[in-house]
């Protein structure tokens, strides 16, 4: 079976899981509906669609500095079938960026910097997303209804993601570290190509691994030298983190609530940490459960919160993965 069509079929089966999921409960997906303005679908579908520019615009600055110029409307098609992949494929991010190599091929990109360009975008979001942590931070500490609780949970949330980034660069910044990371992957992978599969031959080859690994080191260490583009990379993952949060937020004016900035970004920090750590199933109801439970701690009413969180994850899933799962099969067709 070919790649490409194996992911096409894997991502099918994932958008049925997700759909039958999400959906298990209709009375209250109804109820939640039920409260809301109009309005909603609209408003989350511009800010998204903000979200998805971002990312786009990150890709395209990426690979220029490589000398690689593609398509802003290529790259834009191929980041909400990351996002569909990512969604409807549990592998903690693994399957998006196995998309972005497979799509970026007729553009001239090789895999390993697709790959890097992947994780150049989690470093960079994560470093932005740092700033907008602590922008919550501050928002909750000066706000009228800040508590001393509150302000610990963004402050402990800040350690962890910082601890957290100080590891992944750990691992990342040195070959040798990485290929002690991979191997174990490798071997797996192989493995299960022969008896899954029924490979005759490794699925990742001794020599394709290498020169993956000789082109990421190389931009890696070309990306270094060009500091100078780290600003606009920055500032296009920082727009896509502040799209995210404001997506939330939306929701809740659309209840007609006006929260602490803080408490949303906290809710989707600690939804996005609890849906990393159950990456098997994309954070499929651990990622609800602890935005529901922060935005409960923070002193937003529990029914109120599901209600939220239920509008919030229907509208985003509802309207993008379908027109994910569409770029998704048209960029993996044309590789």
């Amino acid at each position: 079976m070919k790649l490409r069509r194996f992911l096409i079929i894997i991502g099918l089966l994932g958008i049925m899981v997700i759909i039958l999921t999400t959906l298990g409960h209709p009375a209250k997906i109804i109820a939640a509906f039920r409260q809301v303005k109009w309005y909603v679908v609209p408003l989350v579908f511009i800010v998204q669609l903000c979200s998805y520019f971002c990312n786009s615009r990150y890709y395209q600055t990426f690979f220029k500095v490589f000398g690689t110029d593609v398509p802003l409307r290529s790259l834009y098609e191929i980041s909400l079938g990351i996002n569909f992949a990512n969604q409807a494929i549990p592998s903690g991010g693994v399957s998006g960026t196995a998309f972005l190599a497979e799509a970026a091929k007729p553009y001239g990109v090789p895999s390993g910097r697709a790959t890097l360009a992947q994780l150049g975008r989690y470093c960079f979001t994560f470093l932005s997303f740092f700033a907008v942590m602590a922008f919550g931070f501050l928002m909750l500490f000066f706000g009228d209804d800040q508590d001393k609780i509150s302000v610990r949970v963004v402050l402990l949330l800040m350690i962890v993601l910082l601890t957290l980034g100080l590891i992944l660069l750990t691992i990342f910044s040195e070959r040798r570290r990485l290929e002690k990371f991979l191997n174990p992957i490798v071997r797996f992978v192989n493995r299960a190509g022969r008896s899954l599969f029924r490979q005759p031959g490794p699925v990742i080859k001794p020599d394709s691994y290498e020169a993956f690994l000789n082109d990421f080191y190389h931009g890696y260490r070309e990306l270094l030298a060009k500091k100078r583009h780290w600003p606009a990379l920055l500032g296009w993952t920082l727009g896509g983190n502040l799209c995210e949060v404001l997506t939330v937020y939306v929701v809740f004016l659309c209840f007609g609530l006006i929260v602490n900035p803080g408490i949303v970004i906290t809710g989707y920090a600690l939804a996005i940490m609890a849906g990393a750590g159950a990456f098997l199933t994309s954070g499929l109801g651990v990622y609800e459960a602890g935005m529901i439970g922060t935005f409960t701690a923070l002193g937003i009413p529990f029914a109120l919160s599901i209600a939220v969180v239920l509008v919030y994850r229907i509208v985003n899933m509802g309207i993008f993965l379908p027109i994910g799962l569409f770029f998704y099969r048209k960029h993996l067709k044309t590789t």
